[in-house]
């Protein structure tokens, strides 16, 4: 297939243009291959004439081709496949030395790749098969049948390189239709922003594709035992006049509350609305008193499976939104009396004698003039702690 040979040659382009990511020439690079050796060695030998590569071991299962989980005997063909791995990469690395690159090839398969992942956690320490400071590990989606790509690796960075500073990427590269593909790539160190740039303007022009970065998820730090700033810096050590002026233009005016509820259980717009009525009753209470004023339900259901319904009065206002399924957003708002436990009161009387369960809940002080303190924490008068002294 043409159009198949022409997405394998630019992929084989970009994974030899990714490896610039570290430092060296000659690099050694492990090729993990599927049941289709024939084509792994063929990529194998594009890789090769690459200069950044020195060195390619194609590595892989023969005894999987066919596999079939069911079987009597799948357990026992996983460790011997695993023994097999272990076999040939220590034979590798005792012979020519430790690995820099380790690439899925297009013929792997999510058993080969985890099966990779459990031997190299069971027999390894990573430092035992990989160089350390010169580490990527590099694959490629073609379609959305190839997520577990991005599972194998961002589990391989959790895993495998938890305890160094490492980094998850997604490039996309575009062309036609028939070109198009996301190359994923972990590397041991997230400072790498900056030779991305660089290395993925070589992927176009090596690849005649237009690149996207669309992720890069960056990895923990090294811890460092007994670690000693060579400057302690205290609240005293920066410039606060502008947090204060910022602090001092704030009038809070009220309080949001956004919460999200779920159930696997039936709902209808009659229910939703009566939820809604049975929670307004916790409503009459203190500054909230509701008692004077009559509450008008609307009800929204013209667009959608669900509805909206909003109820409104002088000092406050709640929305709900049923999706029409399981899910159910309540948006409630007052300038005064409204709190965390009469909030709470309220969504426990919405969700009494039915399944919904909160699943996300945000709170948040409303006003004007960038405010970010709750209306009973502020007062203009008093100056924040943090302020204090200087």
């Amino acid at each position: 297939d043409v159009a198949y040979k022409a997405k394998q040659l630019s992929i084989n382009n970009a994974f030899a243009d990714m490896t610039q990511l570290i430092e060296g020439n000659e690099l050694k690079a492990l090729l993990l291959c599927g049941d289709d050796m024939a084509t792994c060695e063929s990529n194998s030998n594009a890789l090769k004439g690459k200069d950044s590569i020195g060195q390619v071991v194609n590595v892989g299962c023969p005894m999987v081709k066919d596999f079939n989980r069911f079987s009597e005997n799948a357990e026992e063909i996983l460790d011997s496949c695993m023994n097999h791995l272990a076999e040939t990469i220590e034979m590798s690395v005792e012979k020519d030395g430790l690995f820099n690159v380790i690439i899925v090839d297009s013929t792997a398969n999510k058993i080969i790749t985890s099966v990779f992942a459990r031997t190299f956690k069971d027999f390894y320490d990573k430092y035992d098969v990989l160089e350390k400071g010169k580490i990527i590990i590099l694959s490629a989606m073609t379609d959305r049948s190839d997520e577990w790509h991005e599972n194998f690796l961002k589990s391989f960075k959790e895993k495998a390189l938890l305890s160094d500073p490492a980094v998850y990427v997604e490039v996309a590269l575009y062309g036609t239709a028939d070109d198009d593909f996301k190359l994923l790539l972990v590397s041991e160190h997230d400072d790498i922003v900056n030779k991305l740039k660089v290395v993925t303007k070589s992927v176009e022009t090596t690849t005649g594709l237009e690149s996207e970065v669309q992720l890069i998820n960056g990895g923990l730090w090294l811890m460092q035992d007994d670690f000693k700033a060579s400057h302690p810096y205290s609240p005293d050590d920066y410039d606060k006049t502008s947090p204060l002026e910022q602090w001092k233009s704030q009038h809070p005016l009220g309080l949001q509350t956004i919460t999200q509820m779920e159930t696997k259980g039936p709902l209808s717009k009659e229910w939703v609305r009566n939820l809604l009525v049975n929670a307004m009753t916790s409503l009459s209470v203190s500054s909230l008193d509701l008692i004077d004023e009559e509450i008008q339900i609307q009800e929204y259901d013209d667009l959608g499976d669900g509805c909206v319904l909003m109820a409104t009065w002088r000092e406050g206002s709640v929305f709900v939104l049923w999706d029409g399924r399981g899910h159910v957003d309540i948006n409630l708002f007052a300038y005064e009396g409204l709190d965390s436990l009469k909030v709470k009161h309220f969504n426990n009387l919405f969700q009494r004698r039915t399944a919904l369960s909160t699943v996300l809940y945000d709170e948040h002080p409303r006003g004007f003039g960038r405010v970010v303190s709750y209306k009973h924490d502020f007062d203009p008068d008093v100056e924040p702690h943090w302020a204090q002294g200087k």
